[in-house]
């Protein structure tokens, strides 16, 4: 699998999202789940007999295996990715990918999928507001669409926009009129008093009959463990500007229990109403959330 600072390297979209999953592919075909690239992927392993205009020679390349084309029949499946483009997205500052690089980077690798497989996908990106909105598209030609909204975000510099995922999910619930599948890509941080509200407004999106898929980004050395240089420190909220100085030898454990107390009760929502959960470190591999979203598809119509 190409790692995500590999793929910050790479020079637009659509070139990281095909080159994302034909590693995903080669990667799912060896590993133990080897069935979901037959019936997931636009690829397939090569039989003998089979033409060899149907070979994808551009994977041949980079894996040294022949894979052939796979056309599957149409579906009725409409997804939306919900992409969080506020402040504490565009953490960490000043390294490659932020938080909000690796979202632009797996959204883009999951519409690539969608389109694939002939469902699908529109967008949605929000902060305090929805800033852009594309309605769901099956048709290939989409995904140019797709991938020139999203690319003026990567490696944007931090943003004092707040992070308003309740508003958003409600707003975008009332607009959905179809059952969708609901891809929502955030750190999931809400302040305390907001910590309701974002979890009524994922039941109503459940109630309403989406279906809901919450990769959650973060950095996993210091937004998880926490691992800051051990000597005083002037932390500063990207969305609020707010500062506050600390020791983190002094902080680390009620940090770690606060994050692990939240985390527990919105895990313990989520499974309460079926809404599948997956957390990602922006640092780490793109094939454990696209495995999750196979998974998903494939109980779907």
């Amino acid at each position: 699998m190409i790692r995500p600072e590999e793929v910050a390297a790479l020079a637009n979209l659509e070139l990281i999202a095909r080159q994302i999953v034909e590693g995903f592919l080669v990667g799912l075909h060896r590993s133990p789940y080897q069935g979901f690239s037959v019936d997931f992927s636009e690829y397939r392993p090569y039989q003998p007999g089979e033409s060899l205009d149907k070979i994808d020679w551009r994977v041949f390349a980079r894996t040294e295996r022949l894979y052939t084309r796979r056309y599957e029949e149409e579906t009725n499946l409409q997804a939306y990715l919900l992409i969080d483009i506020s402040g504490s997205m565009r953490y960490p500052l000043r390294v490659t990918p932020t938080k909000l690089d690796y979202a632009l980077f797996l959204g883009a690798a999951l519409a690539y999928l969608l389109i694939q497989q002939r469902d699908a996908v529109g967008l949605y990106l929000f902060d305090e507001e929805i800033r852009a909105y594309l309605p769901a598209r099956s048709r290939r030609s989409w995904l140019r669409r797709l991938f020139l909204t999203l690319e003026p975000l990567r490696g944007g510099p931090p943003m004092p926009a707040r992070t308003h995922i309740a508003k958003a999910l409600h707003t975008i619930a009332q607009r959905l009129m179809r059952r969708s599948l609901i891809l929502l890509l955030s750190d999931g941080f809400v302040l305390p008093e907001e910590e309701r509200p974002f979890q009524q407004a994922l039941a109503r999106l459940r109630h309403a009959g989406h279906e809901v898929l919450f990769l959650r980004i973060w950095d996993e050395a210091t937004e998880r463990r926490f691992e800051l240089p051990l000597e005083p420190l002037r932390l500063i909220d990207i969305e609020t500007r707010r500062e506050v100085k600390i020791h983190p030898l002094e902080m680390q454990a009620l940090y770690q229990q606060h994050f692990s107390a939240w985390a527990q009760r919105l895990y313990r929502f989520c499974q309460l109403h079926r809404i599948d959960w997956v957390e990602v470190d922006r640092a780490g591999s793109f094939f454990e959330p696209l495995r999750r979203y196979l998974l998903k598809r494939q109980h779907l119509p």
